[in-house]
This record gives structure tokens, sequence and C-alpha cells, in this order.
């Protein structure tokens, strides 16, 4: 039996309803740019997305036992998890104005806990199996990039404005 579990909650809108002939172009845009897509393959995944405001979220698991989770407010945000092979866990939140997490996972047995809190925050990693990241940003302008390698443990936490980290593996 496949067993598959999807949903999301786009708080900013009822669209249809919520549109009103005195509101400008950007009130609308507002109200029109909140997106969640969900796309699985696979047996007893699981993907979860809420999110206020005008942001932009995807999650594609494909694979099985998949767990992933984005939870987003705030404007311009954009979370993208991408989950291939089994036994992979994502959690994203974001907090704030024009913040991005790209995730891939790739193989099994990952973990990804990520958390951005300001404006501007952009977390780039990519799982190759057996990995776990712990990440949270709270501040303006910081990055992180990274290529973990099978077998990496990771946790940063980065607090203030413009810091640029990154950590690549072979």
């Amino acid at each position: 039996m496949l067993a598959m579990q999807a949903s999301f909650q786009a708080h900013s809108a009822d669209l249809a309803s919520a549109l009103t002939p005195d509101m400008s172009a950007a009130e609308q845009h507002l109200i029109l740019g909140t997106f969640a897509y969900i796309n699985q393959s696979g047996s007893n995944s699981t993907a979860l997305i809420e999110q206020s405001g005008g942001s932009f979220a995807n999650i594609d698991q494909s694979g099985s036992n998949n767990w992933a989770s984005v939870k987003q407010s705030g404007d311009q945000n954009f979370a993208n998890l991408r989950q291939n092979g089994n036994d992979n866990l994502a959690v994203a939140n974001q907090k704030g104005f024009s913040n991005s997490i790209n995730l891939i996972q790739n193989n099994n047995d990952n973990q990804f806990n990520g958390q951005q809190f300001g404006n501007y925050n952009i977390f780039n990693v990519i799982q190759n199996g057996s990995s776990f990241v712990n990440m949270s940003a709270e501040g303006n302008g910081n990055v992180f990039m990274a290529n973990m390698p099978t077998g990496t443990n990771y946790s940063i936490q980065i607090q203030g404005d413009n810091v640029k980290a990154s950590s690549v593996g072979k």
C-alpha cells in the first residue's frame, strides 16, 4: 500500500475573495505571490508547507520514509527542498524578507535543520548520504554554502550581519 502525505497552508490569501478593486497592484501581487509546490514519489513520505506573505516553497521527494517541512513568514522568501533516497529529514524555517534555503539531499539517512531570521540570508546545502547539518542565522546578508560528503556532521550558528561561510568536502 502506498502511503503519502502532503499538505500546505498559504495564510496570505483566500485568493479569489481576498482581492478587492481598491487594492494597489503591489498589494494584489503580495496576495497572489505565495506559491507552494509538493511533488512526491515513493512510499511513506510526508511533506508540509506553511507560509504567510509572498513567498515560494517547493518540496520534491523521491524514495521512501522521507520527511520535509517548510515554514516561512515574511515576503519574498524562497525554500527548495529536494530529497532523493530513503530516510531523509529536512526542516526549513524562515522569517523575514528575501531569505533563501536551497537543499539537495542525495542517498540515504541525511538530516537537515535550517533556520533563518532576518533579511537576505542564503543557505545552499548538498548532502550526499548519512550526513547531519544544523544551521541557524540571525541577522542580515549572511551566506552559507556546503557540499557535505557522506557521513559528515556539521553545525553552524551565525549571529550578525554579512557573514560568509562555506564547507566543501570530498
